[in-house]
């Protein structure tokens, strides 16, 4: 089960069975360009760090990759919109807004990155970071 992963091919069948995100995500994109779906999740050295480079196959010519050979990120979910709490009488509405970043200078230690971190990554992508 080879991936390939910014010009590169790697050989992950022996890896997808320990995979922390589930073999799933690693054979279902088997055969193809995986970045753009592990673009968004992982660091772009993560391979080199962990893998033996004996897993590393070699470069892949970009322009050998066709359309049908990418792997198609999720497309991301739209977030819920709730809807306003009416009170018995039904005169009191109360709106929930969007999430908003504060700036960075309101950024005063580790709980708050974490905090704005788990309100605007992807939830797959939270699970790997904050594991």
């Amino acid at each position: 089960c080879w991936i390939a992963l910014y010009g590169k091919a790697y050989d992950l069948t022996k890896f997808g069975k320990v995979h922390p995100g589930g073999a799933h995500l690693i054979y279902e994109n088997a055969g193809k360009d995986a970045t753009a779906v592990f673009d968004p999740i992982h660091p772009k050295d993560i391979m080199e760090k962990l893998l033996k480079p004996s897993l590393t196959m070699g470069n892949v010519d970009p322009a050998s990759i066709t359309a049908e050979h990418i792997a198609k990120a999720p497309e991301k979910k739209a977030a819920a919109k709730k809807a306003p709490n009416k009170s018995a009488a039904g005169a009191a509405v109360v709106e929930v807004e969007d999430f908003v970043k504060p700036p960075l200078a309101a950024m005063l230690n580790t709980f708050d990155f974490e905090s704005v971190a788990r309100e605007t990554m992807e939830p797959q992508a939270w699970g790997y970071y904050s594991s």
